[in-house]
């Protein structure tokens, strides 16, 4: 039996309707986390609904009876003030038990008319170790995109770090680097679609994987969820 974890990325109109019967299928599931994004505008449709990222995090806390984690993928630290960023988004996040944080510092691809701030990662980073208990089992830290930049950030501070689709050779190389770490501090995760998963039809032992669900009708909603937890796949060593 595999020992992945599987978790699942928020649409962002997911809160709109039939949120509590979506939450109940993803409980029934062996879901290890729920994760929801940080975009100032819904990446498949500007015309659709789009979460705002602690919103979304408070009503997934607030959600009675929950079995999985809480997690972010990823919040925008340049998004906000630095003050607002610490005081209303990390601190109150990393107060929630096992809470998966992961960091990036945003695009202008799905962030229209946002501010930058040009917040410095490592100065997060930093203050979230010096200020938190952080452990890859506990509450924990990844940073996303597995740029070489973001590699030796992983490897100067022990988090953990996101692959969003792309190659699964790429994947196998950070994989390798990412084992070199003594004691990591947050996982080492890809983020797939449908086409992505189905075309490669294998699970990762030691890859967390987050599946996107896609914008859709709540059926269709269900429908991706099964596909994702679908176990006839070929597990990865």
């Amino acid at each position: 039996m595999s020992s992945q974890k599987k978790s699942v990325l928020l649409p962002g109109s997911f809160f709109e309707k039939d949120s509590q019967k979506k939450l109940d299928y993803l409980k029934s599931k062996n879901l290890d986390t729920v994760y929801v994004s940080d975009h100032s505008v819904n990446p498949a449709d500007d015309k659709l609904a789009m979460y705002e990222i602690r919103h979304a995090v408070s009503s997934l806390q607030d959600y009675e009876d929950k079995n999985f984690n809480i997690g972010t993928a990823v919040l925008n630290i340049n998004k906000r003030k630095i003050d607002n960023l610490i005081t209303e988004y990390l601190n109150p996040f990393l107060d929630i038990e096992k809470f998966k944080l992961g960091l990036g510092v945003g695009d202008n691809k799905y962030q229209k008319n946002s501010p930058n701030y040009s917040n410095n990662i490592e100065d997060v980073i930093s203050y979230l170790l010096e200020n938190f208990e952080i452990s890859k089992d506990g509450k924990n830290i990844f940073i996303g995109s597995n740029s070489n930049q973001n590699i030796k950030i992983m490897n100067k501070y022990s988090v953990g770090i996101n692959q969003w689709l792309g190659s699964i050779n790429e994947l196998y190389k950070t994989r390798d680097k990412y084992k070199k770490i003594d004691k990591p501090r947050g996982p080492i995760s890809l983020c797939v679609n449908k086409d992505l998963y189905l075309k490669n039809k294998i699970i990762f032992d030691d890859i967390e994987s987050i599946f996107i669900i896609e914008e859709g009708s709540s059926e269709n909603f269900y429908s991706q969820v099964d596909i994702f937890l679908n176990e006839n796949f070929k597990m990865i060593e």
